[in-house]
């Protein structure tokens, strides 16, 4: 029974790193990779009375925020965070911030919800991107 004991926290330690090294190969093979070269995407804005903005653009830019920093008539302005990267609330002077009035950008890839932020979201050619304005139907929280 002391054997056992023993090798306890032997077991235990390398069952952590057993652990670890799965989720960094996890990780390394879902992570987003940014194209090299010459993009073609669109974006379109959904604002909450249902008018739209579209927007196509070729681009060299390998995640997404860059791509949109290069389109003239499109403003974006959110908070930043060293986690997150930006958090849009405001896209051409329409606010959706949750904190204040109950709702967000949600930011589409191809009629489907980003794996990431705009920050971190990598581009690739052809692609489709949609922010639209989404009501939670209440008030956010202050925080």
């Amino acid at each position: 029974m002391n054997r056992f004991k023993r090798l306890s926290p032997f077991l235990g330690g390398c069952a952590a790193i057993a652990v670890l090294t799965l989720l960094l190969i996890i990780y390394t093979l879902t992570r987003p990779v940014p194209m090299v070269g010459t993009k073609n995407i669109t974006v379109d804005v959904v604002y909450e009375d249902g008018g739209t903005d579209h927007y196509q653009l070729t681009t060299e830019a390998r995640y997404l925020l860059d791509a949109l920093k290069t389109i003239p008539n499109l403003t974006i302005e959110g908070n930043t965070t060293e986690e997150l990267g930006l958090m849009v609330t405001s896209i051409n002077g329409r606010q959706a911030d949750y904190k204040t009035d109950g709702a967000y950008w949600a930011v589409l890839c191809d009629d489907e919800p980003c794996s990431y932020g705009v920050s971190q979201q990598a581009i690739k050619d052809g692609e489709h991107y949609t922010f639209q304005y989404t009501p939670t139907g209440g008030k956010g929280g202050s925080s």
